[in-house]
């Protein structure tokens, strides 16, 4: 009851808010610096990035820092709140997508489309180990101090440890993990890696394909190389191509080269990602091998 509470104030302050934004030059101007939404616990604020109606409106969600956006779900009320302002308020609009960003880093991006009924696409985990979470920086003596851990394994070994499993699943949790990766022709000399996560709950899922050579025991590879596609799901084929645009933009921080380092832990395996300079992307991830291809799910 007093979240319904909430929500219905929510919409009522959204529609106030638009319509002192189409008022005219001097609300404009009164309102030039202030978001178009914020989340209920003020901890992500939402402002245009382009024209406020059209075929496509697009947003910027700024938050203090990356939990914010996996936070009890926060970025996924605000976008939903945000799609149901611009349809009141443009009844051209045809998509709304966002992108949520910490020091001018993209670490949410999220798509709703009229064609599949206003579905919502979104990717914003900072807990799994793909390429697409990315994460905070550490120094440049990363990459050398994780060749040092007594349970460093180069790729080939690991490939050996796991009896040649393919599919490793990230930070597991009753049958499902956060995202997978498949190592296909895999061999010392390194594989191709198709990476994947999921954006829904009918299964629509950001694929990131990319070969990767085996260099002094780390999985090497050029991000801006990696091919990108949204596929399954029932989300029109518009949302699926505006999602794999949205989410090239999170591999231009990484530069020409990203390297994975694994260690054994039992029967777990320990990841973690190095940019060019060595410096750890993110945080360790904890990962398990199997034969087929995992179950995935959504952090939320």
């Amino acid at each position: 009851m007093i979240s319904a509470i909430r929500n219905r104030h929510a919409l009522l302050a959204i529609s106030f808010t638009c319509l002192l934004m189409g008022g005219g030059a001097t609300h404009g101007q009164m309102l030039g610096n202030r978001p178009f939404m914020t989340s209920v616990d003020n901890s992500l604020s939402a402002a245009f990035s382009g024209p406020r109606c059209g075929d496509e409106v697009a947003f910027i969600f700024n938050g203090k820092d990356r939990a914010t956006f996996n936070k009890d779900g926060v970025a996924t009320r605000l976008m939903n709140n945000v799609v149901t302002s611009v349809r009141r308020t443009c009844p051209r609009v045809k998509l709304v997508a966002a992108k949520g960003t910490v020091n001018g880093e993209i670490v949410y991006n999220a798509v709703a489309e009229g064609e599949s009924n206003w579905l919502l696409l979104e990717l914003g985990s900072s807990k799994d180990s793909s390429l697409l979470a990315g994460g905070q920086r550490g120094t440049s003596a990363d990459r050398a101090n994780f060749a040092k851990r007594r349970d460093f394994s180069a790729f080939g070994a690991v490939m050996t440890a796991t009896k040649g499993k393919p599919y490793f699943c990230s930070s597991p949790q009753a049958g499902s993990c956060t995202s997978s990766s498949e190592f296909r022709n895999a061999s010392e000399d390194g594989a191709t890696v198709v990476a994947r996560s999921l954006l829904d709950g009918q299964g629509t899922q950001a694929v990131l394909t990319y070969a990767a050579a085996n260099k002094s025991g780390f999985l090497c590879s050029d991000p801006q190389q990696a091919k990108i596609e949204v596929m399954g799901g029932t989300s029109s084929p518009a949302a699926r191509a505006r999602m794999a645009t949205d989410l090239r933009e999170r591999l231009k921080p990484y530069g020409n080269q990203v390297c994975s380092g694994y260690a054994l832990r039992g029967a777990q395996i320990v990841s973690a990602s190095f940019d060019s300079n060595g410096a750890r992307i993110g945080q360790e991830a904890l990962l398990t091998a199997g034969a087929a291809q995992p179950k995935l799910r959504q952090e939320k």
